[in-house]
Parts: structure tokens; C-alpha cells; sequence
């Protein structure tokens, strides 16, 4: 039905084991789903670990590398589990603090014709609070976008279970953090995975000490990272910027030193430590980790020994991120590249095979493999006289070059400049008939187009831009499993560590 190629995206490390307790008191942030509560018990299991990931909430559960995270973070648990002998599940961390509603509030999938459809919710104006997404409701525009779904993927009880899925969640007036908390928690739940809500009160709580350490000591840390090499995350440091978010009528706002006291950066709202310690005691909810300190605020809260990262969060895992553990007395975990894939239906299956092409040559080709395949289409008499005419106009050039100059010598650039524009209008022609060739739908090239925009949709990696309902509405747990089986076999990779 389906094939995965994989793409590694680094060498995978070795993960050692560490002397934690899961914290019960935690229960109360894991996101119960039906087919969550064994994964759950396990973690009250003697010496239970786990093995973290997460993502930002997103638009009817966003990119599909948000899947492949959680599936990762299964896989590898699964490995350290039977190689260690003790409970190791996998956790993912639905960060629900962040604001970013314009990555968050759009959803991209395929119709049954295999063509790109973008859906959006309509923009957050630019004077509107910058809520992070846990405060972010969804509007009722969110139906026209499940409504759109409906009539782009093909028919079939598989659609329809996947439409039921996410309409169950994606409801308006819930928040887009509950909505996709929810989806994807109980899409990823049989395969042991746990969904971590950081932003319900136990976890708000647990957190105050480590939050509070990194406003006290916030120049140290600030002067700690500004002292690093870049390490291309454009994370920037060394400007009094904590890394604390604090929530205020104007929304989610980063605390900027501001000599004895702190204000926020967009607002201006200043605090002294102590007004910022009063409210750490009575309202943490107000309290939000930056991406830099959110990995230690993780490590600290839960007993974990990996984090499967992708690669934007490998950069600051291992640069950034990795100078704030010792300072602020946390253990770090192991950053572990994810996996990382493509999925190749079988009208792929059937196009790569027409072509004879394979998937890696259309997955890499940098237009190289699109230009000889419309050759393939360019009639032969035409692609001849096209070549005769430029050697032609290479022989003639030469002749008329010489001749000119025994006339006049002045005439040269003249002569060079006539030639080379008859040169220009044999490209034109060329580029003329080109580009009507690609317009028609019967011929190898647009077969190609179509095996693109499957396997690279706008061209990028199939994961950055489809949602799970792309192949969830067409394969069902067929494409969970599939995708699972690859990821498994990467997982096995992973070098062992002395428990």
C-alpha cells in the first residue's frame, strides 16, 4: 500500500540511564486519553525513565514531523527498555506556552488528486494580545477549515474516522493547545506514547524553583551564553534578555533586566524581584521557560534521559541549551537526532516506475532530474533543429566575425553584438516551446510535477508540510504502522551504554 523511505539526519548517540523518581504529583499534567492509562502506570514502575519529545501546538496537529518525534521517542524508549530492563516510556511535551499563532494556525494537506491545499485560520491582528496557545481559542472559522477537509480527501470510511478524530477536538472556542493536546495524544497512544501538558498547575508549580533560579542569577546566565561561538540558531544573548516569559494583558512577554528591577520587553511593565518572587508563589501560571531553558526545565521535572530533537533543536540543544544545565544544577539529558522520512504511496510507486526513476532522485533533485524528464517530451525534429541552428549561428558567427573586420575594423563589436542576440532569440524559441510543453497534462513531465508535489510538497520535506490527515484520511493506522516500522529499525542504531 505504501512504502517509508528513511533520511537520517545525524549518527545517533548513546544514552545512559539516571538515578530518578517520577514525581506523582506530575499525574495531574499527563493528557489522559482512552489507551493511556497503561502507559501511565508504568511510570510509577521502580526506576521508571522516560524518553521526551514534544512540539508547539499546531493547526489539526500540524507538520508531520511532530508525529515522527512522538513515534521516535516510542521506538527509542522501547529499545532502552528491553536493554536495560526497567520501565522507559516514551513523553511528549506539548508546549502550549508558546505564541507563535502564525506557524500554529495553518494546516497543509493533500486532496485525492494528489494536488497541495493550504487552509488558514483568518490572521491574529497585529494589536491583539500575544496569548501562547493555551489561551488562544479557536475561532469558528476552524469548521470551514475541517469542512474543506471533507470535500479534499478521498471518500471513505478512513476519511471519515480521521474527520470524526479531529472534529472531536478541534471545536471552537476550545484552545488550540487543548484541541491538539487531545488529537494528538490519542493518535499516538497506542504506541505507548504519553502527552505531558506543561501548562496545568502541577506542572506550573513544579517548575517555580528552576524558573526563580534563572530570574536571580538571569546576568549570569545571560553573560554565560553570550560568551558561547554562534551556533546559527539566531537565538541572540549578551542584552539583559532573561529567558522567562511572563503572561500580562499584552500577552506572552520576555523579562528584560532593567538595572535593580525587570520589565517586559513589548509591554514596559516593570517588576522588582520581589513583586516577580510573589507572583512566582501565587500565580506560576503567569511563569513560561524560554526554547533555551525549556529543555532544563524538562530535564529537571521529569525523569528523562533522551530528548529526540529535530534539527533546528539540535542546534541549541547542543550549544546554547548545554551551558545552562551545570549553572542551574540539572542533570542533562542525551539530544537525540530524530528520524526522520518520506512516504511513498503506491500512485507514487506506479509514477517513479513509468518514469524509471527512483524516490531519492526526485526527493534530491535540484531541478536537474525535472529539466531531462521534460527533454524526454521535447519532439526530436524540433530539439534537432534547435541544435543545428546554434551550430549554425557558431559557424556563421566566426565567418561574419572575420569578414566585417577586413571591411572595417570597427565593426567587430558591432558584428559580436547582432550574433549574440540572434543567439538570445534562439533561446527564446527554445523557452517558448518549453514552456507550452509543460502546460500539457498528457505527458511525462507532468507526471513528474505530480511525483514532486507528493513526495516534496512546496518543495520542502514531505514532513514539514503535510498534516497526519493527509495519510490518516487515505491509510489509516496502515500508515502509522508502516512509518513506526521504520522508525524501529533506526532506533536499533543506537550505540549501547553500560546501564
Amino acid at each position: 500500500m505504501l512504502r517509508v523511505v528513511s533520511h537520517p539526519l545525524g549518527p545517533l548517540p548513546a544514552v545512559a540511564p539516571r538515578p530518578a523518581v517520577w514525581n506523582r504529583d506530575l499525574d495531574a499534567a499527563l493528557v489522559a486519553v482512552p489507551g493511556s492509562d497503561a502507559a501511565i502506570e508504568r511510570l510509577h514502575g521502580p526506576g521508571a525513565l522516560v524518553v521526551t519529545t514534544g512540539q508547539q501546538p499546531g493547526l489539526f496537529t500540524g507538520p508531520l514531523y511532530a508525529v515522527h518525534k512522538a513515534l521516535s521517542a516510542a521506538a527509542l524508549a522501547r529499545v532502552l527498555e528491553q536493554r536495560w530492563q526497567r520501565p522507559v516510556v516514551p513523553m511528549f511535551w506539548v508546549a502550549g506556552d508558546d505564541h507563535d499563532f502564525t506557524e500554529a494556525s495553518t494546516a497543509t494537506w493533500a486532496d485525492a488528486s494528489g494536488a497541495v491545499v493550504d487552509w488558514s485560520l483568518p490572521p491574529r491582528p497585529l494589536t491583539a494580545p500575544q496569548l501562547p496557545m493555551s489561551a488562544e481559542r479557536l475561532p469558528v472559522d476552524v469548521l470551514d477549515g475541517l469542512q474543506l477537509l471533507e470535500q479534499s480527501l478521498p471518500a471513505g470510511q478512513l476519511r471519515d474516522d480521521t474527520l470524526a478524530w479531529l472534529r472531536k477536538h478541534y471545536v471552537p472556542g476550545t484552545t488550540m493547545h487543548a484541541a491538539y493536546a487531545g488529537a494528538v495524544a490519542e493518535l499516538v497512544a497506542p504506541f505507548g506514547v504519553v502527552c505531558f501538558d506543561p501548562t496545568r498547575a502541577a506542572a506550573k508549580h513544579a517548575q517555580v524553583p528552576l524558573i526563580r533560579a534563572a530570574l536571580h542569577r538571569a546576568m549570569e546566565l545571560d553573560a554565560a551564553l553570550a560568551a558561547l561561538p554562534d551556533a546559527g540558531t539566531g537565538i541572540t544573548a549578551g542584552e539583559g534578555a532573561t529567558l522567562v516569559f511572563l503572561t500580562t494583558p499584552a500577552g506572552r512577554d520576555r523579562l528584560v533586566v532593567d538595572g535593580e528591577r525587570f520589565r517586559t520587553r513589548r509591554s514596559g511593565e516593570g517588576f522588582t524581584r520581589i513583586q516577580l518572587d510573589a507572583l512566582l508563589d501565587h500565580e506560576p501560571e503567569r511563569f513560561s521557560a524560554n526554547v533555551l531553558l525549556r529543555p532544563v526545565v524538562e530535564s529537571a521535572l521529569l525523569p528523562t534521559v533522551a530528548y529526540v530533537a529535530g534539527p533546528g533543536e539540535l542546534r541549541y540543544l547542543t550549544g546554547q541549551s548545554a551551558a545552562l544545565y551545570p549553572l542551574l544544577d540539572v542533570p542533562r539529558q542525551t539530544p537525540v537526532p530524530r528520524w526522520s522520512g518520506t512516504v511513498i504511496p503506491r500512485w507514487a510507486e506506479r509514477l517513479l516506475s513509468r518514469l524509471h526513476l527512483n524516490a531519492d532522485a526526485v526527493l534530491e533533485d535540484d531541478g536537474t532530474v525535472a529539466r531531462a524528464v521534460l527533454e524526454r517530451d521535447f519532439p526530436g525534429d524540433a530539439r534537432q533543429a534547435i541544435d543545428a541552428l546554434r551550430r549554425q549561428l557558431g559557424r556563421s558567427g566566426g565567418v561574419l566575425a572575420a569578414a566585417g573586420h577586413r571591411i572595417d575594423a570597427v565593426l567587430d563589436r558591432a558584428v559580436k553584438g547582432r550574433m549574440l542576440r540572434l543567439e538570445q532569440v534562439t533561446n527564446d524559441l527554445e523557452k517558448l516551446l518549453l514552456r507550452h510543453l509543460r502546460k500539457r497534462d498528457d505527458i511525462a513531465h507532468a507526471q513528474f510535477v505530480r511525483l514532486a508535489r507528493g513526495l516534496r510538497p512546496h518543495g520542502k520535506p514531505q514532513e514539514r508540510v503535510f498534516t497526519a490527515a493527509t495519510f490518516l484520511g487515505r491509510y489509516g493506522d496502515a500508515w502509522l504502522n508502516g512509518v513506526f516500522e521504520s522508525v524501529a529499525a533506526w532506533a536499533e542504531g543506537v550505540p549501547r551504554d553500560t546501564p
